[in-house]
């Protein structure tokens, strides 16, 4: 029998306990959202940004990601068994954060246990032809002072759409301790793997958006797996040493490998749907990383001033295999028409080793005065070192190193206890990209760049329940894209300028809410757009974005509240030289909950139908990649949680 399935098995026959206290079955990522920057709770997400994208750049790729508030260079998801949630800190949410950095902080907490015994289960149905079964134990091992929670679950797809019959699961584990009031230490480790995953058909035109067609085609290549093993684990530690004093220290370890790549692409599509199929096959790859932060903190009070003072030294080891892969020409078909070709003999290249090294420390200070306003600076000296060499070998093809100042500087004024002014600057070092599967160097990291951000903007406490949010932002970075030889490399510079809003609380009784909006002005300067081989506006980037998310639950329901969420999102261009765009797209999703007792265990029902209108338009994968896949139809999902 599997490991995975001996886990599954051990956790249902724990599920025994009784008067257990809500682990996941009171997960409500709408109820918990501060602010509509994004939050997530378990599986649910609510917000105008996630991890993956933030003010029109991903967090996870510019290095943003901590965990409890430790730096953490992420190379694969965390588990849902040992991650509670995360949140973006941007804006004003950043504004008292030790070292803040440009495009928002992606920030995970962690799955800690409670003092009771608790087994979590919950199962899904859905979207599509998706079955979910996910259990998580908290189990207290010493009282007060020791816990442990572990869990395991696993994903069956059945043959739908462009996806065939295949397994996902993942196992986690995490154990806390409190020796004593002054410290804690916090081991985690998860593991997920996918296998026979077929790959999704990306396409590619010719200045035109594709045709449409049935998006319950299958039309990939049965050969064309994916499979990948992915490994997390870490440990935090927090120690008070004395009255004021502070230290805490993480050191994490992320592990990307996939073990088999395919990819099936149509390329120049032309508005019949008639196309070229390419498919392209990898060797083994990796993407791995050693990072982690110490800081030492110092608070004090004075008067109606507190005073705090951070130390930080951070670091990381990263290390990537890439490369190597194979092309082959299949022969014509047509986009959503299952055309079979036999499997081609690949013959792999050699591959390179990318092998990254950073280390930062940094100094910071914040003052908060009570009934005035906050105040914080810091600044940080980094030194890093980017190194090309040949997979098994030690001869160094490129190297490039840098050792800037990077400087933050952030303050808040409070006219009125309900009212607060905000303001910030930062200037950051940031990892870039990739290079896409259509660039001569595809799978190649470019040296990181420096990143600046200045945002501004109000706070408004309406009552003890509602609250507003109102900023502008512009941030600057290099524009990596193809040049005139189709290599990826920066060419220009990118500049996103925009305005953000958030409304969040309960307006009325038992109506909660979660509003926002962010409007986006992108631009690209440089030689490349002055020679005209490019546009001045990016691809992929929404013009506007604006969601609403509600739920409505009277107490004479009885456990039963209604959702909905709304999200509209202006045209983009789809193509670098901006000659064509994705129109806006408009999605409704409307569902319900209901909280309920099994025996003496809380359980939640939660029915969800997401694009209500079925609604049909394009996503293209930008900048450089150029490639499109059409939006997910109208899906169904049921999920039921109980806590024993």
């Amino acid at each position: 029998m599997k490991p995975q399935f001996l886990a599954l098995l051990l956790l249902m026959a724990l599920s025994g306990a009784r008067d257990a206290a809500a682990q996941r079955a009171a997960d409500n990522a709408l109820v918990a959202a501060e602010d509509a920057f994004g939050t997530s709770v378990g599986n649910e997400s609510v917000g105008l940004y996630g991890v993956g994208m933030v003010r029109g750049f991903s967090p996870v790729d510019a290095g943003n990601v901590r965990i409890e508030g430790l730096y953490f260079d992420q190379k694969t998801g965390l588990g849902s068994q040992i991650v509670r949630g995360s949140t973006v800190r941007v804006g004003v949410t950043a504004q008292a954060y030790p070292f803040p950095a440009p495009t928002g902080i992606a920030d995970y907490s962690l799955r800690l246990p409670g003092d009771k015994l608790v087994h979590s289960v919950v199962a899904g149905i859905g979207p599509y032809d998706q079955y979910t079964l996910d259990l998580v134990s908290q189990v207290p091992l010493i009282d007060s002072k020791l816990g442990l929670v572990a869990g395991a679950s696993i994903i069956h797809d059945s043959p739908r759409e462009w996806v065939a019959d295949s397994i996902t699961w993942t196992g986690g584990a995490l154990l806390h301790g409190q020796p004593s009031d002054s410290m804690d230490v916090t081991a985690f480790w998860n593991r997920a793997e996918m296998r026979d995953q077929e790959v999704r058909p990306v396409i590619y035109t010719n200045g035109t958006l594709p045709p449409q067609f049935s998006r319950r085609a299958y039309f990939t290549q049965e050969w064309a797996d994916q499979e990948t093993r992915d490994t997390n684990f870490g440990i935090t530690s927090t120690i008070a040493p004395a009255s004021g004093w502070s230290i805490r220290a993480g050191v994490f370890r992320s592990l990307a490998a996939v073990p088999e790549s395919h990819s099936i692409s149509f390329r120049n599509t032309q508005p019949d749907g008639s196309a070229q199929i390419e498919a392209l096959a990898d060797p083994p790859s990796t993407a791995g990383s050693y990072s982690g932060e110490v800081r030492v903190s110092r608070r004090f009070i004075e008067g109606e001033r507190a005073h705090t003072f951070h130390v930080a030294v951070r670091a990381r080891d990263a290390r990537r295999v890439f490369g190597g892969g194979d092309d082959v020409v299949l022969g014509p078909g047509r986009i959503a028409v299952y055309t079979p070709f036999p499997e081609p003999v690949f013959v792999f290249g050699p591959q390179r080793k990318d092998v990254v090294k950073q280390g930062t420390a940094g100094l910071s200070y914040g003052i908060n005065w009570l009934g005035i306003g906050e105040f914080s600076a810091g600044i940080q000296k980094t030194r890093y070192t980017r190194s090309l060499m040949p997979f098994g070998g030690d001869a160094v093809l490129t190297k490039s190193t840098s050792s800037p100042w990077l400087y933050n500087a952030t303050a808040a004024v409070n006219p009125t206890k309900a009212l607060a002014v905000y303001g910030g600057y930062t200037r950051g070092l940031e990892a870039s990209s990739v290079a896409p599967e259509n660039a001569t160097n595809r799978g190649e990291a470019l040296p990181a760049n420096i990143t600046r951000q200045v945002d501004a903007g109000i706070r408004y406490q309406f009552g003890p329940t509602l609250r507003a949010v109102a900023g502008v932002f512009e941030v600057s970075k290099p524009f990596l894209d193809r040049d005139a030889t189709n290599l990826f490399r920066p060419v220009g510079r990118v500049r996103n300028r925009g305005v953000e809003a958030s409304v969040t609380g309960t307006p009325i009784p038992e109506l909660t809410v979660v509003a926002g909006a962010v409007l986006i002005q992108s631009r690209v300067s440089g030689l490349t757009v002055a020679n005209g081989l490019i546009g001045k506006v990016p691809p992929g980037v929404w013009s506007r974005t604006l969601s609403l998310s509600a739920q409505y639950g009277p107490k004479s329901w009885n456990g039963l509240a209604l959702e909905a969420d709304v999200d509209n999102r202006g045209d983009y261009f789809a193509d670098r030289r901006n000659t064509f765009k994705v129109p806006g797209e408009t999605i409704l999703n409307l569902g319900g909950r209901y909280r309920f007792q099994v025996s003496d265990s809380p359980a939640t029902l939660r029915l969800r139908i997401e694009n209500v209108t079925n609604n049909y338009n394009w996503h293209v994968h930008a900048p450089a990649g150029g490639w499109f896949h059409a939006q997910a139809r109208r899906r169904y999902s049921a999920r039921l949680s109980v806590d024993f």
